[in-house]
């Protein structure tokens, strides 16, 4: 589920920013220049969570205390997360562009 959450702000960030843009026309160049503020926070998740995970499952695999098949399942599961992101990306535009908006108006 984390790997959801990161992959669908990854996703919305620049599209947030341009959108807040349009929110708050008089703040459109701060606005657009702030989509870090989204994807800095699925940036530091997928950094520190996901990716040392992966890491770890893949040097198992090596040394042979997972199975590759296990392996293979929970690669795929990360690509489900990452469509199953994408989609929920949609959804989570006009509250990331509404924060965007925000720090916008408190810079």
């Amino acid at each position: 589920m984390l790997n959801v959450f990161a992959m669908a702000l990854w996703t919305v960030g620049v599209f947030a920013s341009l959108y807040a843009g349009f929110l708050k026309p008089e703040l459109r160049v701060t606005c657009a220049n702030l989509s870090s503020v989204i994807n800095g926070f699925a940036t530091i998740v997928l950094t520190v969570i996901i990716d040392p995970q992966i890491s770890v499952m893949t040097d198992d695999v090596i040394e042979g205390r997972v199975t590759e098949s296990r392996f293979r399942r929970a690669i795929t599961t990360l690509i489900g997360a990452r469509v199953v992101g994408t989609i929920l990306a949609q959804a989570m535009l006009i509250p990331a562009a509404l924060v965007i908006v925000r720090v916008a108006e408190a810079i």
